[in-house]
């Protein structure tokens, strides 16, 4: 009785662990069912919103090749039938039937491609042309995307879409599974993609139930209504077709939403695939545990054990896929956002009340701040618009949608630069959204325009002071010339001669200046040399040390050591030198301190000469008329210093440069020679 008993608990305990492991192996396979199921469903999802992705990429293409026709209205070129011909050859692979223009009733005017005036006519019969939409002709014939941009008060631009070919490269190629599928329902609810050809055009809940009319489409009917509202995600329903098979499917789908450009229409991207292609590995192993379930509790442990690596495994190959279809996606994005942080021009974003909403790298490096320091500024007092400038501007922009051009200054980290700023509205219909913003540093040309009507005042002195050499120069020397027979004949102690000393005088005074008009216009092909600026301000200073002096002047001197020499010629660059000098003693005439520094910039590869003194200083406004012949301050100057110092600097391909020193009153002179 004893070991009777012993077997009947033996075998009821084998019974026991027969129920429990047939009992876990029906939850495992639930389990396993759930599992595999999510991921199957997570990577349609993926293909779902990878084909939405590729749609609506498609259809930016077409209206931004559909504005390329706003832009070349706006800069007054005619449209002609081959620039038609051209956009149609470059977005017919897109599923472009035809480009024309037409009227806002829908009349054209000029057209490429299919019969645009057939399709048109059929479209929009009576309806203005304002905004892109989706025309249905019949559920027999294909259905049109119709794109529109109105390109003046009386016309529009237009492409007109064939849906079916837009979409069937994208979606007709998917399989999920062995005999999964993609479908595409417009926002009506109307098949504008599917397999079964006879459903497309047709109300998808209207078809199904025409096709099983006592068969209860509740579940798909309840996914259709959420991807007709634009929401994304997965679900599960039972149909009474797959493709061309008929019978019972109990079917997997994942879904996600096309947002159609500059609209509010929405489509939705379903692909499908049948459970029992999911979980065939699933329903195998499932019928090997109900095989082995009779043999020994071993066999089940090993069963049981090699369900879980194969689930395992299976798990980890689609996490592994849905991985690396993640960072496909997430490297694409990146080389999107990298096309805008990587351009040297300053881009960003305005919204609606003129708060910066988007920045790139390039103008917070410009402005040397933060990005997050930039968003949510006002756009006038970034770019440093005065008073009420920006409003004026924005107020501008909503009000006529028409792209702004300035060109302005800026003022960063104490420097002054130059900004040509275009603002273009981005405009949904009417409505302008958002505002585009490009600036561009021109701070560079804006100084080369300068220096070149700088330059075109010394040519058109040179040429004015030829003329004065050659009127003046004669009668001076016939002046000199008979005062110098006088004084030979004249007692050297006698008043006459003192007067015609006094004559002399003056008339050398006058030739010297009609030397500094001719040394001014002159244009010296050869006195090149190599030049010591610091031996050449040392002899200088020797000179004029005395002079100083008497003026109650103190000299602060500072050369650089092993100086690079510079190409020039000697008594020239002194003749500058000694000009800057003398300015600097004008300006200190109750004394003052004059600093004069040597020093290699080894960014520029030239030799700074800086002159700074302590004197009156240059009012703001005369600052850019220094340079200019015969413009002086002085009662008794004649202009013509700093305009002759400057035609020398820049003939031997230098700059000199002058501005207000803050911490103390008074100028400095820059002198910038190449070695």
């Amino acid at each position: 009785m004893h070991r009777k008993g012993l077997l009947v608990i033996i075998g009821l305990c084998i019974c026991l662990v027969l129920i429990l492991a047939f009992v876990f192996g029906l939850y495992s396979a639930r389990d396993l069912k759930r599992i595999v199921s999510e991921q199957f469903n997570r990577q349609q999802l993926f293909l779902a919103r990878q084909a939405a992705r590729e749609i609506e990429y498609s259809l930016n293409y077409a209206m931004q090749e559909l504005m390329s026709i706003r832009y070349v209205v706006q800069h007054d070129i005619p449209i002609s039938k081959a620039l038609l011909e051209g956009i149609y050859k470059r977005v017919k692979v897109k599923g472009i039937d035809s480009v024309g223009i037409v009227d806002i009733h829908g009349k054209p005017s000029m057209s490429a491609g299919k019969d645009l005036i057939k399709n048109i006519s059929l479209t929009f019969q009576g309806k203005r042309l304002t905004s892109p939409f989706l025309q249905f002709l019949t559920p027999k014939k294909k259905q049109l995307l119709v794109l529109t941009y109105p390109l003046t008060k009386d016309k529009v631009a237009v492409f007109l879409v064939d849906v079916y070919q837009l979409v069937r490269d994208h979606v007709g190629k998917i399989r999920s599974g062995k005999t999964g599928y993609a479908w595409i329902i417009g926002q009506k609810g109307r098949f504008i993609f599917h397999p079964i050809k006879k459903f497309v055009g047709k109300d998808a809940f209207e078809v199904r139930h025409h096709e099983a009319p006592y068969f209860s489409f509740k579940q798909i009917n309840i996914l259709q209504k959420k991807m007709l509202n634009g929401e994304e995600g997965t679900g599960e329903y039972t149909s009474l077709w797959h493709g061309e098979k008929k019978g019972y499917f109990n079917k997997l789908v994942a879904y996600a939403p096309v947002h159609l450009p500059y609209t509010s229409v929405v489509w939705s991207v379903a692909v499908c695939a049948p459970e029992q292609e999911v979980n065939a590995v699933i329903h195998r192993a499932y019928l090997k545990h109900f095989f082995l379930q009779g043999t020994v509790i071993f066999a089940l442990l090993l069963v049981g054990l090699f369900l879980l690596i194969c689930e395992r495994r299976f798990s980890q190959l689609l996490r592994e896929e849905v991985a690396r279809k993640t960072e496909i996606l997430r490297k694409s994005e990146e080389r999107c956002r990298l096309l805008i942080e990587g351009a040297d021009d300053l881009i960003f974003t305005l919204g609606s009340n003129g708060r910066i909403i988007s920045v790139n790298e390039a103008t917070a490096r410009f402005f040397l701040k933060s990005k997050e320091a930039i968003l949510g500024m006002g756009f006038g007092m970034l770019l440093h618009f005065p008073g009420q400038e920006g409003e004026q501007t924005l107020k501008q922009l909503l009000s006529t949608g028409q792209s702004i051009n300035k060109e302005h200054t800026v003022e960063v980290n104490g420097q002054k630069y130059w900004l040509n700023t275009k603002l273009m509205p981005l405009s949904l219909e009417k409505d302008v959204k958002e505002i585009l913003c490009i600036a561009r540093d021109i701070t560079e040309a804006k100084q080369a325009e300068e220096q070149l009507v700088n330059t075109e005042k010394l040519a058109s002195i040179g040429t004015l002071a030829a003329g004065i050499a050659h009127e003046i120069n004669n009668p001076l020397g016939i002046i000199i010339g008979f005062c110098n027979l006088l004084m030979e004949n004249t007692p050297k102690e006698s008043q006459p001669y003192k007067d015609l000393k006094t004559i002399e005088k003056h008339a050398l005074h006058c030739k010297g200046i009609v030397e500094n008009l001719l040394n001014f216009a002159r244009t010296r092909s050869d006195g090149y040399e190599i030049v010591d600026v610091n031996q050449g301000l040392e002899e200088l200073l020797n000179i004029v040390k005395h002079t100083l002096e008497v003026n109650n002047i103190e000299l602060h001197t500072r050369f650089a050591k092993n100086l690079p020499q510079v190409k020039g010629e000697r008594q020239q660059l002194q003749q500058v030198f000694l000009n800057l000098i003398t300015n600097a003693m004008d300006a200190m005439d109750s004394g003052g301190r004059l600093f004069i520094n040597t020093q290699f910039n080894p960014h520029t590869k030239h030799v700074e000469i800086c002159f700074q003194d302590t004197g009156c200083g240059i009012k703001e406004e005369l600052m850019e008329r220094i340079f200019d012949p015969f413009f002086t301050t002085k009662e008794k100057g004649t202009g013509l210093g700093l305009s002759i110092s400057y035609g020398i600097i820049t003939k031997y391909g230098g700059t000199i440069t002058c501005q207000n020193r803050r911490a103390d009153k008074g100028v400095t002179f820059t002198i910038s020679l190449p070695c």
